[in-house]
Order: structure tokens, then C-alpha cells, then sequence
């Protein structure tokens, strides 16, 4: 009777690399950091291999905190934000927004809804911006209305809302609507 395997069957199994099928790894959203001020973006931290917190203060205008968030929402510097926290109280204002919405110091530990509104319902709103703040990798766009006069002469507006930290947060873009 002739042995199943022999010893050089064995070891050529042995040397013979295994194929794994592995799953490709998930695309992660392109992310950049931005800061809460003045607006300056640069590329998402762990590209630069600094350790976590070590740029927490914005190199370019020393005020604000620097923040993570996607590059689809936040596609260029200087944009007019503004960053609301879990319990819907705006935590920061861009000096971009600052022009459309107040001073920043005025709009701090306000409610984000006493400032701002969306005409597709205040209910809708609420509920993306409470889900952007808890953590949502969904990047949404509204139509709204800001309650400041400059804001209103601009005429329709959208914003586009997603998730940023540390500490989560929901970011929300300010930008003119398309006609």
C-alpha cells in the first residue's frame, strides 16, 4: 500500500504560502483638518506622522482649535462654517461666517436652530445635524435660512453638514445655493 503523503509532499506543502482570501481593505474618506477660526485646511494628521494632539492649536492664526472632517465638506480654505456640538449648541464660527451670521462671541452656546433654518423642515434639519454630530461618515447637503440680515441678502443658501473632531461635532458649510 503507498503512503498518502510523503515526506516530500509534506514539506512542499509546507513551504507553499497558503492563499488567504482577504476582503480589499475599506476606502476611508478622504479627510482633511481644518481650523475653527480662520478656516486653513491642511492634509489629515496621521499623514504627517505627528503625534495625536500635537497641532491641537491652528499654526497659521494661533486661535483656533484645529478639527478633522471630510474634504468633501470642506473642499477649500477659508470657507464660512460653522461647528455645532452633540447638544446642538454652536462651539465655533469661521471668520468667513462671522460675516453672515455675527460674532462669533455673541453665537457661542447658542442653540444652532435659533439661528438657523431649512425650508425642507426644521425636524429634517435637526435630525441630520444631531446625526452628523454623533459621528454619521455621511456627508449631507441642505437648503437653509439664516436668521442674520447679511446672510438673507445673500439670497438662498445651502449647507453641507457632516461629522468633525475631535470632540465629534457637526460641521456645516455655508455656501450660496445653486439657482
Amino acid at each position: 500500500m503507498k503512503p498518502l503523503l510523503t515526506l516530500i509532499d509534506l514539506t512542499a506543502i509546507a513551504q507553499t504560502q497558503a492563499a488567504i482570501p482577504t476582503a480589499p481593505p475599506a476606502k476611508r474618506p478622504e479627510r482633511l483638518r481644518f481650523c475653527t477660526r480662520c478656516g486653513d485646511t491642511t492634509e489629515e494628521l496621521e499623514t504627517q506622522l505627528l503625534p495625536y494632539g500635537f497641532d491641537r492649536v491652528c499654526d497659521r492664526c494661533g486661535m483656533g482649535v484645529m478639527l478633522t472632517g471630510p474634504r468633501k465638506a470642506l473642499p477649500s480654505a477659508g470657507a464660512a462654517f460653522v461647528v455645532a456640538g452633540r447638544d446642538g449648541k454652536i462651539t465655533a464660527v469661521s471668520e468667513a461666517a462671522e460675516r453672515l451670521l455675527g460674532e462669533e462671541a455673541a453665537l457661542l452656546d447658542t442653540p444652532l436652530t435659533s439661528l438657523i433654518t431649512s425650508p425642507d423642515g426644521d425636524e429634517q434639519f435637526s435630525r441630520v445635524v444631531s446625526r452628523a454630530a454623533g459621528g454619521s461618515r455621511e456627508v449631507s447637503e441642505l437648503r437653509i435660512v439664516a436668521s442674520a440680515p447679511a446672510a438673507r441678502r445673500l439670497g438662498p443658501l445651502s449647507a453641507r453638514i457632516a461629522s468633525c473632531g475631535p470632540p465629534r461635532a457637526a460641521l456645516l458649510v455655508l455656501e450660496r445655493a445653486p439657482l
